[in-house]
């Protein structure tokens, strides 16, 4: 059972995030020691309990976050999935996913996947003066997933570097965000890699699908008001990935009508905003949202001769957000930047007091005398339950940066797989062609071979190739 002194934090002037391994939950990111403006529970161990009721509050998920079809699915390597699941959903991985089990902590030198001369995430060198501020802090952490693992095939390697980053400029950087001048704070970046592990499996050749995504859920006010209605959005996204009834993708692709209650790209990148609650739909957001396809390629590496340990590496990071969340209370913006083609967006509708306890933060109570180990936990679940203290309705906002919502089924599914009756298939599928169309606009290298990405074009991992999420937030403060 997890306690606080198992959560790793992590701290430059303005910033301190704490990492639980246990899931890999991100329980906080507090700003200047005052706002926290990621979700979470009161307790810790609390993210044990929340297993069978599976929270899924800022941890990764995966093998395949959002949902896929349960049951067996035949991909066109001849790959074959057996995932559980009721109603005919596996949701984020299964039941027994990454978001419920220990990822061990590793040095960055012991790193299967992140090398010391990995041009993108450097190892920073040691500071000249031990005195000057903290400008780099991070942790690192593995988990292996055999295969078989929840009816996925192969046996992977998982590693997610979670870093923490001052602003360039001790004082902090200006910069303009929601049309108002601010000064970056600075950021959080946490990247997953994910590899086949070459055991033997005769499945290995056939490939294995991934898309995994941090789950983390924001609220940037402290809890101050009743939900996050308020909170100004946008993203650049004018499509969305069309769903059947059980929320399992069709492989057609719905555009964002201006105006629309799911519009958050139309006023433009510099804003202002529009708010979460303005035209909101009748029973909440739950959404992929598909991001814009850049003009041209994605911003360079910084290193112009990368190691060839690294080269399979290239960035992929937008040179502006495809994201900005605002709260006009805090007066904070968090900026969001990934290599992702899209972001589940949920305001968790379903929400309605009686979780566990929220965190004090953010208008959880205070713990009762006498409430210790797994007492505690109980006392808090009971609690909840009759006063209230979990977060409720409309009280989040999850941004889950991932490939489109059940993707490798229409892209890299068998022919005889992909034409279900309300299924769009073959050359028809409009999602299918819009992710070959987005990897070959970022200049993805789409060999299946080793070194190559083509699992951004069809979401199917294969032998020799590495797995990358990469997600950066830039906290600002609006003057």
């Amino acid at each position: 059972m997890s306690t606080e002194s198992d959560q790793v934090t992590l701290e430059t002037p303005h910033l301190q995030t704490s990492v639980l391994p246990y899931g890999h939950h991100i329980t906080s990111l507090v700003v200047d020691d005052s706002t926290d403006v990621l979700a979470g529970f009161r307790d810790i161990d609390v993210y044990h309990h929340s297993v069978s009721n599976r929270a899924f509050l800022n941890s990764v998920v995966g093998r395949v976050a959002n949902r896929l079809p349960s049951g067996e699915t035949l991909l066109s390597t001849g790959a074959r999935l057996h995932l559980p699941g009721a109603q005919g959903v596996c949701l984020h991985g299964g039941e027994a996913a990454f978001d419920t089990l220990p990822w061990a902590p590793v040095e960055r030198s012991q790193s299967l996947l992140f090398p010391p001369d990995d041009p993108d995430h450097p190892v920073p060198p040691p500071p000249s003066d031990p005195n000057e501020p903290v400008a780099e802090s991070s942790t690192l952490h593995r988990l292996y997933s055999p295969a078989g693992a929840e009816g996925f095939p192969c046996s992977l390697v998982v590693e997610a570097l979670v870093v923490v980053l001052a602003p360039e400029k001790r004082e902090g950087a200006h910069t303009a965000a929601e049309g108002k001048e601010g000064t970056s704070l600075g950021k959080l970046k946490v990247v997953l890699r994910a590899k086949i592990r070459e055991d033997g499996d005769e499945d290995i050749p056939k490939g294995t699908p991934v898309n995994l995504t941090v789950h983390w859920g924001f609220r940037l006010d402290d809890g101050k008001d009743k939900d996050v209605l308020g909170h100004h959005l946008w993203l650049a996204s004018d499509k969305l990935v069309a769903l059947d009834d059980s929320g399992l993708s069709t492989g057609a692709l719905d555009p964002i009508a201006q105006g629309s209650p799911l519009d958050f790209c139309s006023q433009g990148r510099q804003g202002p905003h529009r708010t979460i609650g303005d035209n909101y739909p009748e029973g909440g957001i739950d959404r992929n949202f598909l991001f814009s396809h850049p003009p041209t390629s994605l911003q360079p590496s910084p290193s112009t001769q990368p190691p060839s340990s690294s080269s399979q590496w290239s960035p992929r990071l937008p040179s502006e957000p495809q994201a900005i969340l605002t709260s006009p209370s805090s007066h904070l913006s968090l900026r969001f930047t990934s290599n992702q083609s899209s972001v589940q967006v949920y305001t968790a509708p379903s929400l309605d007091g009686t979780g566990p306890a929220r965190k004090v933060a953010h208008g959880g109570p205070e713990r009762g005398e006498g409430e210790e180990g797994e007492g505690r936990a109980r006392a808090a679940k009971d609690r909840a339950k009759t006063e209230g203290e979990g977060y409720g309705k409309d009280g989040l906002v999850f941004l889950e940066f991932q490939a489109p919502v059940g993707a490798v089924v229409h892209a890299a599914g068998a022919p005889k797989e992909e034409k279900e009756e309300g299924h769009e298939g073959g050359e028809r599928n409009e999602l299918a062609r819009w992710m070959r169309e987005r990897a070959e606009k970022v200049g993805a290298d789409l060999g299946e071979g080793k070194g190559g990405r083509s699992w951004e074009a069809d979401g199917l991992l294969r032998k020799g190739q590495t797995y990358e999420n990469w997600v950066e937030v830039e906290v600002v403060r609006l003057e």
